[in-house]
């Protein structure tokens, strides 16, 4: 139930308090951390600077780097998605709250997205360096997005019992990709469990120590999603890079020197028969979910569009998270991980849009018999 406070002072308010919430933290965080390990070789304005580049970086902030020696250009853009839980769940109170009190729910959210944004183009400027130059528009783009994404999920129990044929194809989409992200999952571990020693090896290469061994876990666990995001990819037929020159698809694999990282260990080091027959799956669960999306009494070329739409709504949401997961690490060797946009388009397009049109048109067949008993 709405209130009856002033929309745009509230959503100041709660764009500080998700700016404190958020920040502060991570650089009491960083300054102990610099207290007990670093206070001999740097100042406190180096830990400051870099709670500040962790906080944006968890945000999907663009970092621009100059790395010594010589000032090799870099950029870092990749950022293990569990840590943008945190900003999201911060941000999700701050629209829970704007829904129950502002008098204008609308204006007060937009006002939100676009202060929060602003703060953290404003803390990008105050930390860049010569070495560490945070992208300010990004800061503000990953604000607004950040923000739309909290605001959403709010929505989520009024999309459920919403009827009409729009909320049917947008649930049905998002059924789509929840399945999607099921097999990926499914296929994630499978592939780590059966790389288990690969996976063990990997950490003995490493050796960073019992602690660094945890922290190294703590990460990789973060960046689950991420992984998970990029077997979505796989299945698609699209596959992801790990790294310059690399390529990991159903049809091709393509590996160059890749990090020693545990996390890769299910890498697929060659394609086969059931590699190939992924999308096939994807194709399959498609047409069952654009099944779901239209009502059989529409009319067959509304009911087309509708199943294409849905499609087209799933290939969105796939791009979205994609679009998140990856990124540049560092850049050189490492400036390309996460799948190609455009290889997206190409290999998933098609399948989540056709998919959702065959189920579409399956609906007035299946249907078909049934009625005529009725006429009869």
């Amino acid at each position: 139930m709405s209130g009856h406070r002033n929309p745009y002072g509230l959503a100041l308010q709660e764009a500080l308090r998700a700016l404190t919430l958020t920040l502060v933290p991570i650089l009491l965080i960083s300054i102990l951390a610099w207290s007990f390990a670093g206070s001999r070789n740097g100042q406190l304005g180096d830990a400051v600077h870099g709670g500040a580049w962790i906080w944006l970086a968890a945000h999907k902030v663009l970092l621009h780097l100059s790395l010594p020696p010589g000032d090799v250009a870099g950029l870092v853009w990749f950022t293990p998605l569990g840590f943008l839980i945190f900003p999201i769940v911060v941000l999700r109170g701050a629209c829970k709250r704007m829904a129950k009190e502002s008098s204008n729910y609308r204006g007060g959210l937009t006002l939100l997205s676009t202060t929060y944004g602003a703060l953290l183009g404003i803390v990008a400027l105050i930390s860049a360096t010569h070495a560490v130059r945070p992208n300010p528009l990004s800061a503000f783009l990953a604000g607004l997005l950040l923000t739309l994404i909290a605001a959403l999920s709010l929505q989520a129990p009024l999309l459920i019992k919403a009827k009409g044929e729009l909320s049917r194809i947008v649930k049905s989409s998002l059924l789509n990709i929840a399945g999607l992200l099921l097999i990926s999952l499914i296929l994630f571990l499978v592939a780590t469990i059966i790389n288990f020693s690969q996976m063990l090896n990997l950490y003995a290469v490493l050796r960073a120590g019992f602690v660094g061994t945890l922290l190294i876990t703590a990460v990789m666990l973060l960046a689950l999603p991420n992984a998970v995001a990029m077997t979505m990819a796989y299945v698609s037929g699209a596959g992801f890079a790990v790294g310059s020159g690399t390529l990991f698809s159903p049809f091709s694999v393509h590996s160059a020197e890749i990090p020693a990282l545990p996390i890769l260990a299910g890498l697929p080091a060659q394609t086969s028969a059931i590699t190939h027959a992924l999308p096939l799956l994807l194709l399959v669960w498609s047409i069952f979910t654009g099944y779901r999306s239209v009502e059989s009494g529409l009319d067959i070329k509304v009911r087309l569009r509708d199943g294409a739409l849905h499609g087209v709504i799933a290939l969105f949401v796939l791009t979205l998270l994609n679009l998140l997961a990856g990124g540049s690490l560092l850049g050189g060797r490492l400036s390309a991980i996460g799948a190609s946009y455009w290889r997206i388009a190409l290999f998933g397009g098609p399948i989540l849009i056709i998919g959702g049109a065959l189920g579409a048109l399956l609906v007035g067949l299946l249907n078909r018999p049934h009625r005529a008993q009725l006429r009869l």
